[in-house]
């Protein structure tokens, strides 16, 4: 038989340990894994969290609103919401041009909807590096520039990426709202985005 000193110590050893299973921290969850589980799988996309965090890396390009940007555009990329655009890999709503962008040289194709152009392309990953090459480079940097500080300028971010139109108050108005509900969804999970 060991020492009570000894039992003692193993029994507090034990129950740290099963504590710590037990009582692991909400803050654990990562924001890939929150985007995964929350946000992706409910909406059968093939977007995955690993995608808008490399993004993030890749393009300065901050995990928040690539949500806010493709809620908006295709509900998260959601083949039946998000529509044709979303089941060609195009979560953004990239216009196609004829002249090459950054973002357009990844495209396979284009497809006509409602009456415009718009890229094409052969998966949901390279969809969204063009989506973030798009954020970083497009508009002559002015998308990455409204996204840059907090609070992100929403009004100037829709002028560059839509240009003047009617609903750019609503539109607007929209991204303030997905931002706000988005960041509230996260932190209920204990994830910062």
């Amino acid at each position: 038989m060991r020492p009570l000193f000894a039992r003692i110590s193993l029994v507090l050893v034990g129950a740290a340990m099963l504590g710590g299973l037990l009582a692991a921290p909400a803050s654990a969850t990562t924001a890939a894994q929150f985007m995964d589980r929350s946000l992706f799988m409910p909406h059968n996309s093939p977007i995955t969290g690993a995608m808008v965090v490399n993004n993030s890396k890749w393009y300065g390009i901050g995990v928040l609103p690539q949500l806010v940007i493709l809620t908006a555009e295709t509900a998260l990329g959601d083949p039946k919401l998000g529509g044709e655009l979303a089941r060609q890999n195009n979560f953004g709503c990239l216009r196609y041009r004829s002249a090459p962008t950054r973002w357009g040289v990844l495209a396979n194709g284009k497809v006509t909807v409602a009456g415009s152009d718009w890229y094409t392309f052969p998966s949901a990953q390279v969809g969204m590096i063009a989506f973030g090459r798009f954020l970083k480079l497009g508009q002559n940097g002015a998308l990455k520039e409204a996204l840059a500080g907090q609070p992100y300028d929403w009004a100037s971010f829709a002028k560059a990426y839509y240009g003047d139109y009617s609903g750019l108050a609503a539109y607007t108005a929209k991204l303030q709202s997905l931002e706000t509900s988005l960041r509230a969804k996260a932190a209920k999970s204990g994830v910062t985005l």
